[in-house]
């Protein structure tokens, strides 16, 4: 049978098949069948590369998710029932049956039968109670963090600004503003994509949150292109000198940019605004910064602003 007809058969199938990777320390997905597409609602462009335990609405140390990564690294098959999330927001139990494949060469490849039930044992129940609690603890927390960079949200930083000014304002404390944008990020996102662009503001974002360490520091995206720290009690010379090792720290990063206009390496603009706790609220304070950024006014939402950039 030649490869091309095996694979028209496996596309045809009413049983939904996935190929994983275990190759890494995560489960990648590297091949979904289409009646796995219509099972979880998500393309198959979306998914493969993904994480396939992402989709998983269960614990990270729930006994099946236990159970499963215990067969995968001893390669011996396994059946199990588990919990995921659909694309629209629907939980739907799965029996699912993961086969060790062999002939992956570097990889270590894994066939995944995913079979829904059309009804659930009281085991089952009591799986999709707790995947249900996980996903309401999950969506409670996106309003918080930023889904690329994995700092706070805008509007969490700006909730959590406002009780740092009045802790400034009632201890006397210096207050320190700190914006960070990265120029020409939309070239670097035309060039190489929406991923590529996400991956390199995460890594900027990585370097923010290493160089602000204190429990107190407050790191978090702010619009498409700039991320922004508070620093409670820290005066403005050493925030300036913070600014500065940022931007190395970008700089040696060495992210390729072939088409900026200002430089062919990805570089971080950073500035430093003390807060006036007396006359400064967080709009006041903001302004101030962005002003002395030379933004003209910042994105409201950052993934409004990346998908018009």
């Amino acid at each position: 049978m030649s490869l091309e007809l095996f694979e028209q058969i496996v596309a045809l199938s009413s049983q939904s098949l996935l190929v994983v990777d275990a190759s890494g320390p995560e489960i990648r997905i590297v091949y979904a069948n289409p009646a796995f597409e219509r099972l979880c609602g998500y393309p198959a462009e979306e998914l493969i590369g993904s994480v396939w335990l992402d989709y998983a609405a269960a614990e990270p140390d729930s006994p099946e998710l236990v159970q499963l990564k215990r067969a995968v690294v001893c390669d011996e098959p396994v059946e199990l029932k588990l919990p995921f999330l659909r694309k629209d927001g629907e939980i739907w139990l799965g029996r699912l049956s993961l086969i060790p494949l062999t002939g992956g060469r570097d990889q270590r490849l894994w066939l995944v039968q995913h079979r829904a039930r059309d009804h659930a044992s009281d085991e089952g129940a009591e799986l999709l109670k707790r995947a249900l609690g996980r996903a309401r603890r999950k969506l409670a927390s996106l309003d918080r963090t930023d889904q690329v960079t994995g700092l706070m949200s805008r509007g969490q930083f700006e909730l959590l600004l406002r009780r740092e000014l009045a802790v400034a304002r009632r201890e006397s404390l210096s207050l320190c503003l700190m914006m960070f944008t990265v120029p020409e990020l939309d070239v670097y996102r035309r060039t190489f994509g929406d991923n590529a662009a996400d991956s390199c503001l995460r890594m900027i974002g990585a370097q923010i949150a290493g160089t602000f360490r204190r429990a107190s520091d407050l790191c978090a995206r702010f619009d498409a292109s700039t991320l922004v720290v508070a620093m409670l009690g820290q005066d403005e010379e050493q925030a300036g000198q913070l600014v500065q090792l940022v931007e190395k720290k970008a700089r040696n990063l060495g992210l390729h940019n072939p088409r900026g206009n200002l430089g062919r390496r990805v570089f971080v603009q950073g500035v430093r605004v003390e807060a006036d706790p007396d006359a400064d609220d967080v709009d006041k304070l903001v302004a101030r910064c962005t002003a002395e950024l030379g933004l003209h006014g910042p994105d409201a939402d950052p993934q409004t602003a990346a998908g018009s950039a």
